[in-house]
């Protein structure tokens, strides 16, 4: 850059202003600064140039043929740092953004948190919002806006075009260690019709998919205890106050069994929701991000 351009640039607000009022006092009046700080910058840019920019005419000024030349030049740049920072506004603001996710209590062990983390590696300054709870919670933020995607277990309702699958997981029953059907390998549902079950409540993924595999295997069972979280669930059955259907876990204890379902619809399928509304650029990154890291999940 030309050394006239660098001692010039600092001096460009001055110099618009005067060319826009053709009058000092005024152009100290909209930049904030004394009159005489005006006059000199005035004057100093004239300097810098070697040509006079603006002459007097009684108490007021006006732009020298030289000034008429230069002013549409650092006019278009103010124009351009304006436009320049207003970009870099906007890509700041969608470098920082804010994400809200709202999951199933059993999806925050480990999906939520790998695919946050996973994320965040080339997105930091990307801030989240988690909200937890039961299905129809989760699903109830995502439709009043107060999330901007859901991890559940996706039911009819949910197609392509609104939700993605990660994987599905197979359904067990879990029993007591010592039950009478502790031994099996696998179990037809209908040999528990006289048992009493402990289930997540209404309103829960879990508890409507047990609806229906109770409803297929013929029986209404009844339901002993009901309760709001997984592991509060397997507990209540490792003390023998029930039987359940769960999905299988990872490092239960030798309180309790799993048995296989004699069921191939004995699965829940586990994927991202979002609604029909724009999503803001931080929003559709993740969106995609969990779409391609959601094609090399299998089945579990």
């Amino acid at each position: 850059m030309r050394v006239e351009a660098q001692e010039l640039l600092p001096l460009i607000p001055t110099l618009l202003a005067v060319a826009d009022t053709e009058h000092v006092t005024e152009a100290s009046h909209i930049l904030g600064i004394p009159q005489p700080t005006v006059s000199r910058q005035i004057a100093r840019a004239s300097k810098v140039l070697g040509v006079e920019i603006v002459e007097r005419h009684g108490r007021g000024i006006s732009l020298t043929p030289a000034g008429r030349i230069l002013i549409p030049y650092l006019q278009r740049v103010a124009v351009d740092l304006e436009a320049g920072l207003d970009a870099m506004s906007e890509h700041d603001a969608r470098a920082r953004g804010h994400i809200s996710i709202s999951f199933q209590n059993t999806l925050g062990e480990d999906l939520v948190p790998a695919l946050v983390k996973q994320f965040r590696t080339d997105h930091p300054a990307v801030t989240f919002g988690l909200d937890q709870g039961a299905r129809a919670r989760c699903l109830d933020g995502l439709d009043d806006g107060r999330s901007d995607v859901a991890f559940v277990a996706l039911s009819n309702e949910h197609t392509d075009s609104n939700s993605f699958q990660l994987y599905e997981e197979r359904l067990v029953l879990v029993v007591p260690s010592d039950h009478r059907l502790a031994m099996r390998r696998s179990v037809n549902l209908s040999d528990t019709a006289d048992e009493n079950y402990v289930a997540m409540g209404h309103g829960f993924g879990m508890r409507s998919i047990c609806d229906e595999l109770w409803a297929e295997a013929g029986f209404t069972p009844t339901i002993a205890f009901e309760g709001q979280d997984i592991h509060t669930i397997r507990g209540f059955v490792g003390a023998g106050l029930g039987i359940s259907i769960l999905p299988r876990l990872r490092g239960h204890g030798p309180e309790s069994v799993e048995i296989r379902i004699d069921n191939q619809t004995a699965r829940r399928r586990i994927g991202m929701v979002w609604s029909q509304r724009t999503a803001a650029s931080q929003v559709a990154a993740f969106r995609a991000m969990v779409v391609r890291i959601g094609r090399s999940l299998v089945v579990r």
